[in-house]
């Protein structure tokens, strides 16, 4: 309570320590003033007192003289009697001879003994005593003529302590009225000199608050202060400005439709905005302070590629592939780069994330319309071509075994088989195109694709020879599908890869069972497909087979298949590395 009144009174901490420094200093120089003055007055006193002490030893002595080669001790005690009288400093006189024998003296009754060692080396000059009348300097002055002694005069040094006693007492009152006068002087000063700091403390805790822009008044003239308050209310709107652009900043990165994140040099990340939680599903502040592997598919593919990526060049942009916090995973195109200081000294690394999910789907779906549109054009001119060859091919076939029947000649009978032959060739690619663009109805009904691919095996297995199957079949719901179809589609899948593996061959079986649909895929080591003709390999009668080993139209029919089935079939292939088909199938 008396702590807080006496800040009320004076008004805070700065003007308390201005007001006790003030009055410490008043009071340390009042107290070295009267130290200094105290000594030079005991010096001035004591040289004074010096001075009329030796002035009566002389005239004493001189006087003494004379009386002394008369032997008139009378006269010389009376002398000793005047002197003593003439001074009230003045506390005893003695004479005393050669011999130190005492001729006259001031004391009432006998002589004290002790002062007959006073000087006895028979050396003249002062020497203080400690006595019972205090403190008494004794001066010594030498008799000369023909008797010889000496004069002692005792002179009392209370006057001087008292003198100085008294200045001391004056002194300590005058460093109270002068402490008590510095306090008030130092309050208004302290007051006056601080007001303008107290006033930019305020300012400064009203910006610490968050009150931005706010504005102190001057609180003097004085062009230093007035300069003071001009900058502190510059510094405060010119931050009032920087915070709002920043807030409007953190408003348009937090509220980004993209998903920022910014991490430090060695990829863990700082800040997250909310974009970035409606891409991962995860929040902020469960992303804070992981490493960015923790996102992606392959968790070393930030430590390996993009970080270095962006130390080295300032940037990196691609596709990856990350995951959702439910598991899914799903693809994203990333932006990252540098953040530099403005020193040009790297700090942090941000990235702009773009959920790619939507439109990977778009270009898949835009694909499959291209896919069946082709496809729905070329099964139509390939229904009309096909039954307009059907019929010729029909005769060549039907003339060929009448003319077989009747020629005896082998060499004319082998040309005949040859013409069959081929013709017999035309049938199938003939047939190939009708059932290309057939539209005839599904025969559904549920089904194990894990039995299909087993009845499929069954039949290939002559034309496997040294190729290695594996097989990895999970248990799988039954889907609702043509079961001819779909063997016919897992046919040409293998065949394919029976046809593309030249040694060491292996082939790969795989299904799961996979969030509402049922997922077959074939993988071999074979030869595999070249980079640019992957979007063409579902086109009809495109082929990458020598000629006369294929139509072109396997992979188009199994396509159109799986789309009537309402699934998907994908392909991933490289050169010299084998092929992967995967298709889904609604379960």
């Amino acid at each position: 309570m008396l702590k807080d009144r006496l800040n009320k009174i004076l008004g805070g901490g700065l003007v308390k320590k201005f007001i006790i420094w003030t009055v410490v200093i008043i009071i340390l120089l009042d107290i070295l003033t009267a130290i200094f003055m105290q000594i030079d007055l005991d010096r001035a006193l004591s040289e004074e007192l010096n001075e009329k002490g030796e002035l009566l030893a002389r005239h004493l002595a001189e006087e003494s003289s004379g009386l002394l080669s008369k032997e008139d001790t009378g006269d010389l005690h009376q002398l000793a009697v005047n002197i003593n009288k003439s001074s009230k400093e003045v506390v005893y006189v003695y004479i005393t001879d050669a011999n130190n024998n005492v001729l006259a003296h001031t004391f009432n009754g006998s002589f004290p003994s002790e002062l007959l060692s006073v000087n006895a080396d028979n050396g003249t000059g002062s020497q203080v005593l400690n006595t019972k009348w205090g403190y008494v300097t004794d001066f010594k002055a030498p008799i000369t003529g023909n008797w010889t002694g000496f004069v002692h005069v005792g002179m009392d040094r209370r006057p001087i302590n008292e003198k100085i006693a008294r200045t001391t007492r004056i002194n300590i009152a005058n460093i109270l009225i002068e402490g008590v006068l510095g306090i008030m002087m130092a309050y208004i000063a302290g007051n006056y000199l601080t007001k303008p700091i107290r006033a930019l403390v305020r300012g400064a805790e009203e910006i610490g608050r968050g009150n931005f822009g706010y504005k102190i008044e001057p609180a003097s003239t004085d062009y230093e202060i007035q300069t003071l308050s001009n900058a502190f209310n510059q510094m405060s709107h010119s931050l009032s400005e920087s915070i709002s652009e920043l807030r409007k900043l953190s408003t348009a990165v937090e509220e980004a439709p993209d998903g920022i994140q910014i991490t430090d040099l060695d990829g863990y990340i700082i800040y997250s905005n909310k974009a970035v939680e409606n891409i991962y599903g995860f929040s902020p502040d469960e992303f804070k302070g992981k490493h960015v592997n923790v996102m992606n598919m392959d968790p070393e593919f930030a430590s390996n590629v993009i970080i270095p990526g962006i130390k080295e060049t300032g940037r990196w942009v691609g596709e990856l592939m990350v995951k959702h916090k439910d598991g899914r995973e799903f693809p994203i195109w990333l932006n990252a780069s540098m953040v530099k200081n403005s020193k040009g000294e790297p700090i942090a690394m941000v990235g702009i994330i773009r959920d790619i999910t939507d439109l990977k789907e778009k270009e898949n779906l835009e694909k499959q319309l291209l896919q069946a549109d082709k496809l729905a054009t070329i099964g139509q001119l390939a229904a009309g071509v096909a039954h307009e060859i059907n019929n010729p091919l029909g005769n060549i076939s039907l003339y060929t075994q009448m003319l077989l029947k009747k020629t005896a000649d082998d060499a004319t009978k082998d040309k005949l088989m040859v013409i069959n032959d081929e013709a017999n060739r035309a049938a199938n690619i003939v047939n190939g195109l009708l059932d290309f663009a057939r539209q005839s109805e599904l025969k559904l009904s549920h089904i194990d694709i894990n039995k299909e691919i087993g009845k499929v095996l069954g039949i290939l297995k002559p034309r496997l020879k040294d190729i290695k199957v594996n097989t990895a079949l999970a248990p799988l719901p039954l889907i609702l599908a043509d079961s001819g179809q779909i063997q016919q589609v897992i046919m040409n899948l293998l065949k394919n890869s029976i046809q593309s593996i030249t040694e060491n061959g292996e082939i790969i079986v795989k299904t799961s069972a996979k969030q509402g649909y049922a997922e077959m895929s074939i993988s071999d080591n074979g030869c595999g497909i070249p980079k640019e003709n992957l979007d063409k390999i579902f086109d009809p009668f495109f082929t990458t087979k020598e000629q006369g080993k294929g139509t072109g139209l396997g992979l188009s029919i199994s396509y159109g298949i799986i789309k009537r089935h309402n699934g998907s079939i994908e392909v991933k292939s490289e050169a010299g590395k084998g092929t992967t088909f995967t298709i889904k199938l609604p379960a």
